[in-house]
């Protein structure tokens, strides 16, 4: 064998010696501790910061309130199965299995992404965590009359809120955000591009799906016409047709509280929220006989599963009462 090849044979060897030995090292090598406080610190940096401010104010509220100081200052290496069910089980007394349910997803959101960035984190299917079991609010909705009365009782610019919500189904965030060039006068169609935020700013609406056009119906774009030339509106920088006296968006949350629910206690209406008018409109719409997509296409849900899961009682009801009309023009 020349010098040549011997050398070269050596190198081989050497490189394969000097590759093993740096395995064992790095197999040696501990890997650092992080704790999950780390990893929340970087998901806030890196992920949160991308979500809708709603969705960022409600994963905050679980961080604060549950995941952080309970788990904290536990290393993420060791959230295995066994941990994350007991965090479960520590959470679960006096809350809704949905409220469970959502706080495990923001944490599952962190720990994910941790896993992604190569951190050690235990593989954990959070699908197979044993959680309390989700019951489905009733839907609280409110008559066709009650809501005349309330529009009759109300004051400006309530009057006209109520007015939009009963014909439309829009939802009250939605409305809330509302601008003038939103407002299709000629064409009667309502551009839906906004929500208002928790935060007070202007978002986009729940879905994708719901950002949409709207019909206006003959009588409502009379009354926003009459509404734009009154005293109640308020000019404001953002265009809106519902301003505050700061010029910013009417909070959902105080125009339920200070105008709303009072308006309810003095009509000696159950008290109910605003969606609950949206809710008013679906069943009104199916009772009238029109067809579910119909309805899914005015309220703006993406799949018409979603419209018939919350209102799969409003179509009992009409297909009972259609057969009921059937039976007495055909057997009675």
């Amino acid at each position: 064998m020349s010098e040549r090849a011997a050398r070269a044979v050596f190198d081989l060897i050497l490189i394969k010696v000097n590759a093993a030995n740096g395995a064992e090292a790095q197999e040696a090598t501990p890997k650092v501790a992080r704790s999950l406080e780390e990893a929340v610190t970087e998901w806030r940096k890196l992920i949160a910061v991308h979500w809708k401010p709603g969705s960022r104010i409600s994963a905050e509220s679980h961080l604060r309130a549950h995941i952080m100081p309970k788990l904290g200052s536990v290393a993420v290496a060791d959230l295995t199965a066994k941990r994350l069910q007991d965090f479960v089980g520590e959470i679960t007394a006096g809350r809704s299995g949905k409220r469970i349910v959502n706080i495990m997803a923001t944490l599952n959101s962190v720990l994910r992404h941790a896993r992604m960035w190569g951190w050690d984190v235990p593989r954990v299917s959070f699908a197979e965590l044993s959680m309390p079991k989700v019951v489905k609010a009733p839907v609280k909705t409110i008559a066709a009359s009650d809501i005349r009365r309330l529009i009759a009782a109300a004051d400006e610019p309530l009057k006209t809120i109520l007015r939009v919500l009963a014909s439309t189904g829009m939802r009250i965030n939605e409305v809330l955000a509302l601008k003038v060039e939103d407002l299709d006068f000629d064409r009667k169609i309502i551009h839906v591009q906004h929500s208002v935020s928790p935060d007070g700013t202007l978002g986009t609406p729940k879905s994708e799906a719901s950002k949409a056009d709207v019909p206006m119906p003959d009588a409502l774009t009379k009354i926003l016409r009459a509404f734009l030339e009154n005293k109640a509106y308020r000019e404001n920088p953002l265009g809106l047709v519902f301003s505050n006296r700061n010029n910013r968006p009417y909070s959902d949350n105080k125009l339920r509280e200070y105008h709303l629910a009072p308006l309810l206690e003095s009509l000696k209406i159950r008290r109910v929220g605003f969606h609950a008018i949206r809710h008013a409109v679906a069943s009104e719409l199916i009772e009238s006989g029109a067809p579910i997509t119909v309805v899914r296409d005015q309220l703006r849900h993406s799949d018409v599963r979603i419209t018939l899961g919350i209102y799969g009682h409003v179509i009992g009801n009409s297909q009972r009462n259609a057969v009921n009309r059937l039976a007495k023009r055909l057997v009675a």
